[in-house]
């Protein structure tokens, strides 16, 4: 990716169905997606650094992990949890328009 950095505040939701071999496709929150069997991962970038995982539980409703992101240069994010919440990971963006996000797998 060139350029500036691609803005990635916001709240995504994971569209597997568009996903391919290599990079998964996040749309936002109130994107109208077709019913699915399984939950949808959701990501969330706050611009005061906040980031919240919504990832399945148990019962396959979505549980909140609360970490802290920061840019790691142009196309990379990574996030952070406190201790025993998750282990920390990097994220690296594709392109970002204004109704999708697309990250390497």
């Amino acid at each position: 990716m060139s350029g500036s950095s691609p803005d990635v505040t916001g709240s995504w939701l994971h569209s597997f169905e568009e996903d391919t071999g290599t990079t998964a496709v996040y749309r936002p929150f109130d994107h109208p997606f077709r019913p699915a069997r399984r939950p949808r991962r959701g990501l969330e970038f706050r611009p005061d650094g906040t980031f919240v995982e919504r990832r399945p539980g148990p019962d396959d409703r979505l549980r909140e992990v609360e970490g802290r992101w920061e840019r790691r240069g142009a196309d990379r994010v990574g996030v952070t949890f406190p201790e025993g919440r998750g282990a920390p990971f990097g994220i690296t963006v594709v392109s970002r328009t204004e109704d999708t996000l697309v990250i390497e797998k």
